[in-house]
């Protein structure tokens, strides 16, 4: 059901983010995020608890789409990586948080704090400022103006420089890198035409590409048959207990991606974590295939194994496209990429966890991970030829790889009147 909803909350939310802000947008899915829950926690039958968790789901990627845009927009490259990377920190406590409530609360309890604790950040967000990039795009620069003083203020400046002057300049930056989108405020038609150019699809084609080796390598797929892996492994670990590990490793990896993502390359991280998650599928592989029924030995494996598979998705595979996907696409778009490839990761998402359950059908549950193991080296090979390294640049720099890459394809494309065309532009 998450999987299917997703799409619908990602293309909402780049129409909202782009027309609305990204502040805004976050305030307006407290809304829906609480009537769901309160429709939970007054439950009394299964239909109502599915409509809850369904319109629950639907601000889902409002949250998630307007919060890296918006941090992206307003922090600098030096710290960019390391600010987006709080997102994994929450996402490490939400994994462990319910299953501490689940321990001490009774359910309804748990949907009643869920339904209230996006009211805090929703109140904090009331003394921040939006962001100065979709300002600018929708011209209103005396907000912008006071935006930058917002973000500027405790800045460290020289004997020669005066604060009025740093946001003149940044003002003036800011203004020359959207002067050739002018479209920003057309309707959604124009702006979707931006995505059929060179410069806009492979941004997407890239971003799809990331996606769908991070569902073929079994990310959804583990994570989502979690208890029937380690039944199948045969040991006698409670797999219930799994749960506990895994939200652990995943905030002690979240803290440990701060300085990861502020250190290495972005690319880097992704093979090196790709390499590891192949080696652990080989591993799940090769115990599943050897490891007799019935018997209780070496049954660290696996568990290790687990340990070691969620710490490297954690690194890199998980955490790195979350910080890439906001800086590749312009501010007038933003939004409306950031819904398409959501879309597109919902629907490989649900297709990846659907075909895992016809494949296990037809071949053995062994010769999947062993597939699995295999697309995790490919996607190395992926990463270095086809996907723009971002590690701390700035939004400049990124729209002139781009710039740069489109204008190689028109020459190498456009031939005779066309070309001549071409050249006038």
């Amino acid at each position: 059901m998450a999987a299917l909803v997703k799409p619908v909350s990602g293309l909402l939310a780049g129409l909202v983010m782009d027309h609305f802000g990204r502040l805004n947008t976050l305030r307006l899915g407290i809304i829906p995020w609480s009537i769901g829950w309160i429709i939970i926690a007054e439950a009394s039958n299964f239909p109502m608890l599915m409509a809850g968790y369904i319109i629950s789901l639907l601000p889902h990627s409002w949250f998630v789409i307007s919060l890296l845009a918006y941090i992206s927009e307003i922090s600098s490259p030096s710290v960019r990586s390391v600010l987006l990377n709080f997102k994994s920190v929450f996402w490490g406590l939400g994994s462990m948080a319910p299953f501490l409530l689940g321990a001490l609360l009774h359910w309804r309890t748990v949907a009643w704090i869920n339904c209230l604790l996006p009211v805090i950040p929703g109140v904090a967000t009331l003394f921040l400022k939006e962001s100065v990039l979709w300002l600018v795009t929708k011209g209103r620069v005396n907000d912008a103006k006071k935006s930058l003083a917002y973000f500027n203020r405790y800045r460290k400046l020289s004997k020669d420089e005066d604060l009025e002057g740093v946001i003149e300049r940044k003002l003036l930056s800011v203004q020359t890198l959207h002067e050739e989108y002018r479209s920003s405020n057309r309707s959604l038609l124009h702006k979707m035409k931006f995505f059929f150019q060179p410069s806009g699809y492979i941004r997407i084609f890239m971003l799809a590409g990331l996606e769908c080796f991070n569902e073929v390598t079994g990310s959804s797929v583990v994570f989502a048959n979690i208890i029937v892996f380690f039944t199948e492994f045969g040991t006698t670990i409670n797999p219930y207990g799994i749960g506990i590990y895994i939200g652990v490793t995943k905030l002690a990896t979240s803290f440990f991606n701060a300085w990861l993502l502020k250190t290495f390359k972005f690319r880097s991280i992704l093979m090196a974590n790709y390499v590891t998650v192949s080696g652990c599928l080989l591993a799940w592989g090769l115990y599943l295939e050897y490891n007799t029924k019935g018997t209780t030995i070496y049954q660290w494996i696996p568990l290790c194994t687990m340990i070691l598979y969620t710490f490297s998705l954690s690194a890199g595979v998980y955490s790195v496209p979350v910080v890439i996907a906001p800086l590749i696409f312009p501010t007038h778009v933003r939004g409306t990429g950031q819904a398409i490839t959501t879309l597109i990761q919902s629907l490989l998402e649900f297709s990846a966890i659907q075909s895992y359950y016809a494949m296990k059908k037809i071949v053995k549950h062994s010769h999947i991970l062993y597939f699995m193991a295999l697309f995790s080296l490919l996607a190395c090979a992926y990463i270095y030829k086809y996907v723009v390294e971002t590690h701390e640049k700035s939004f400049s720099e990124i729209e002139n790889y781009f710039s740069k890459k489109d204008n190689c394809n028109k020459r190498n494309s456009l031939p005779g009147e066309e070309l001549e065309s071409f050249h006038e532009k």
